[in-house]
């Protein structure tokens, strides 16, 4: 499914998606352009020390706001990271600009789900096969018939932890590029990657360095995204 996200080899693979194509050309600039961001609710998390395999992260104590209870590392991810938090990240970048889409209006859309919700809700699982199948058959996913229209869907934000690697933050995303036509010119798919230290917090006064990190990483996750899958280098 498009919104699960398989780890192998330092690589978030969207199963259905095909490869990340050439860079999406800059589009023109103007009043009525539309870039439709999905943020997303699909917070993943494995941990591969020496003796855990792939088993799932521990949990941690939650040091912040419900005392005496634990949180596990993808409670935290979602706490810390939510949809609007995301949103607000990628506006402080300047998202429209980072994807030479200067002018372009941002709709946010409904975040994309967290995958082990679809199992117990069959109407949810139906709506993420009907936008599998529109990806796929490279169409519009709002319905939006702008002259000039963009799509950036985030498909999930992942937390490895490896005994030899450290701790990682992976961000997925699909940019789609339509220009004024009904099915996609351009698609990006991928995920990077950048360190974690200060993430997830040992100790209450590590909370506010905890999340800052978060959102850092998550930063800087997109714009190494833009970089080598939208608009790579031809250097």
């Amino acid at each position: 499914m498009l919104f699960r996200v398989l780890f192998a080899s330092a690589l978030i693979a969207v199963p259905g998606i095909a490869a990340a194509q050439e860079a999406a050309p800059a589009a023109a600039t103007g009043e009525g352009c539309e870039l439709h961001i999905w943020p997303t609710e699909n917070y993943l998390g494995i941990n591969t020390g020496l003796l855990s395999g792939f088993g799932p992260l521990g949990v941690v104590a939650d040091m912040d706001a419900h005392k005496g209870k634990v949180k596990t590392v993808k409670d935290l991810m979602r706490e810390y990271l939510g949809p609007d938090v995301q949103i607000a990240e990628l506006n402080r970048l300047g998202v429209t600009d980072q994807l030479n889409l200067k002018g372009y209006r941002i709709i946010v859309e409904e975040p994309t789900p967290f995958n082990e919700d679809l199992k117990n809700n069959p109407e949810l699982k139906a709506k993420t096969k009907a936008m599998n199948a529109r990806i796929k058959a490279k169409q519009r996913l709002s319905a939006s018939t702008n002259r000039c229209y963009a799509e950036l869907i985030t498909t999930a934000i992942f937390y490895h932890k490896a005994m030899m690697y450290g701790s990682n933050l992976f961000t997925g995303w699909i940019y789609r590029d339509f220009g004024d036509k009904p099915i996609a010119i351009k698609t990006a798919t991928g995920a990077v990657k950048n360190p974690l230290e200060a993430f997830p917090p040992k100790a209450p006064e590590n909370v506010h360095a905890a999340k800052a990190e978060l959102r850092d990483a998550f930063a800087k996750d997109f714009a190494e995204y833009v970089q080598k899958k939208v608009i790579p280098s031809t250097n």
